[in-house]
Formats: C-alpha cells, sequence, structure tokens
C-alpha cells in the first residue's frame, strides 16, 4: 500500500494538476508563481483560473494589501492600486512593477482606509490585508457600477459576519475553494458580486 502512495505521490508532483499549475515550485520557492515563473496572487487556483478568464484591461483594482498580486494585477488591468502597511515590503513590489504604491500606518483601521476612501471607485476591490473586517465594510463604496469584491482566506471564521452584512445589502457570495500556492493546505478565495457585476455572473 505504501508502495502506491509513494508512486502517487511522484507522478502527481511531475505530471499531476499541481504540476502543471506550478504548485510544486511554489512550494520549494515559498513564493507566488505560476508554472512559467510569472507572478500570481496568492489565491485558491480556482479562483485564479475563473478571475483570469474574464479580467478586462479597462479596470481599475484596489489592493488592501500588496503583494505578489499587486505584479500580477499591474499587468493585466488599467490601473492597480494597492494599500499597504509594511514600508520595507511596499519598497520591494515598487520595485517590480507598475502600480501604484500607498503606504499607510497601520495605527488603527481608520488610518489606514483612509487613503481608499479618496481615490476613485473600482472594478475590484481586494481584500487581503490587515483590518480585512472593516475594508469589507466600506468596500461597497468604493465598487464601480457592477464592481466586484474578492476576499481571500474566506474560510476563516473571524470574516463571517462581515461576510453575511454584505450579504445583506444584496451581494452574492461564490466561494472558490482549493489549494493555494505555497501552502500544502487549502484555502478559500470568495467573490462577491451583484446582480450586475464586470465577471458576467
Amino acid at each position: 500500500m505504501w508502495i502506491r502512495h509513494c508512486i502517487a505521490r511522484i507522478e502527481a508532483s511531475n505530471s499531476g494538476y499541481l504540476d502543471q499549475v506550478g504548485w510544486i515550485r511554489t512550494r520549494a520557492e515559498r513564493i507566488a508563481l505560476d508554472a512559467s515563473g510569472e507572478p500570481m496572487p496568492w489565491f485558491t487556483y480556482p479562483a485564479l483560473h475563473f478571475l483570469r478568464e474574464r479580467v478586462k484591461p479597462d479596470w481599475r483594482v484596489l489592493e488592501f494589501g500588496a503583494g505578489m498580486g499587486t505584479l500580477w494585477w499591474s499587468r493585466h488591468v488599467r490601473e492597480a492600486v494597492a494599500i499597504e502597511h509594511d514600508a520595507d515590503w511596499a519598497d520591494h513590489v515598487t520595485n517590480k512593477c507598475n502600480a501604484r504604491l500607498i503606504r499607510v500606518s497601520a495605527g488603527s483601521a481608520e488610518d489606514y482606509l483612509r487613503p481608499a476612501l479618496i481615490s476613485g471607485t473600482y472594478s475590484v476591490v481586494i481584500v487581503d490585508g490587515i483590518f480585512r473586517n472593516e475594508c469589507l465594510a466600506i468596500a461597497p463604496s468604493l465598487l464601480d457600477n457592477g464592481g466586484v469584491i474578492v476576499l481571500d482566506d474566506a474560510q476563516r471564521e473571524e470574516y463571517r459576519s462581515a461576510v453575511e452584512a454584505l450579504r445583506g445589502q444584496g451581494f452574492k457570495l461564490l466561494p472558490l475553494h482549493g489549494p493555494q500556492p505555497v501552502s500544502k493546505h487549502p484555502g478559500c478565495t470568495a467573490i462577491l458580486y451583484r446582480d450586475v457585476n464586470v465577471l458576467g455572473l
């Protein structure tokens, strides 16, 4: 039995789904890259596939929390804006892409959110940084007509009440569970959308 398990693991690592999407590489290098070595958001693979098929070059995208996804979005949309509290990490990301990085204090949710409230509206608002419940609360006011919200790590219990509040405002929830870069544990990236939305849902 254990021999079959070993063979199955070897086969999966060489030619299976995890190899095809680049997970083996991300696990080894501890960084979110696709199979060709390009940066990718730290979303579940089902969520990334879903968004990759629908992303439009005229979108504006706001990220709460900069990262490898910032590099990916900056290559696919008209404007990518990221709000980041870690100055060193913000500098690292800025040096690798043409996204607009806004450095903020992590002292309070109010400080963290303030730049987003005066930066216009967006096709996609991504919640993947600190103060996520507070980010979710203001996200609807940051959306264009048809805009959507993407919440990473949506399986976490601490975000449930904020998600339910959005559903109470008419948002629908599309949870996309599955493997994710680097981690050996599955996760969930959720999309919150209304009837009219940029994703064609």
